[in-house]
């Protein structure tokens, strides 16, 4: 079987879970196949653990990666890449904009510095906000 065919089978079966009140979300797939892309498409290598505090990633020059994914309509909708902490740094937040169908509509690597000075607190973790005018801010870099 090939990978989207897997993936395609996956997700009617959540949907049948959904529907009958056993699945509330779609994040561990979606989490995990944005990581699993962004590892093939930019050659990282993927931390052992999947709780690694800071970072989902590593390159070959050792520069570390968090990789967060959203589901949206269009890149243009707004949406936020949510971070629990900033205190364990990462080089790079590289993020990944999937259809309701898991197709990848958009790739975007962010420094972490950039990360830091949009990202905006609130009582329980931080979020770095996305919308259409971010896109063309020199410091995001497209992937895809």
């Amino acid at each position: 079987m090939e990978i989207q065919e897997l993936i395609t089978n996956y997700i009617k079966s959540r949907d049948a879970l959904k529907e009958a009140g056993i699945l509330r979300t779609d994040r561990n797939l979606q989490g995990d196949y944005a990581e699993w892309i962004v590892a093939k498409k930019l050659n990282l290598t993927l931390s052992e653990s999947t709780i690694q505090k800071g970072y989902d990633a590593v390159d070959s020059d050792g520069k570390t990666y968090q990789v967060k994914s959203r589901m949206v309509y269009a890149t243009d909708q707004q949406t936020s890449f949510d971070f629990t902490s900033l205190d364990h740094k990462f080089d790079y937040l590289i993020a990944v904009f999937f259809s309701k169908d898991l197709d990848v509509i958009k790739i975007i690597k962010v420094p972490y510095e950039a990360v830091l000075e949009h990202a905006v607190k609130n009582k329980t973790n931080y979020r770095f906000r996305w919308h259409k005018g971010m896109s063309g801010n020199t410091y995001i870099e497209d992937i895809l």
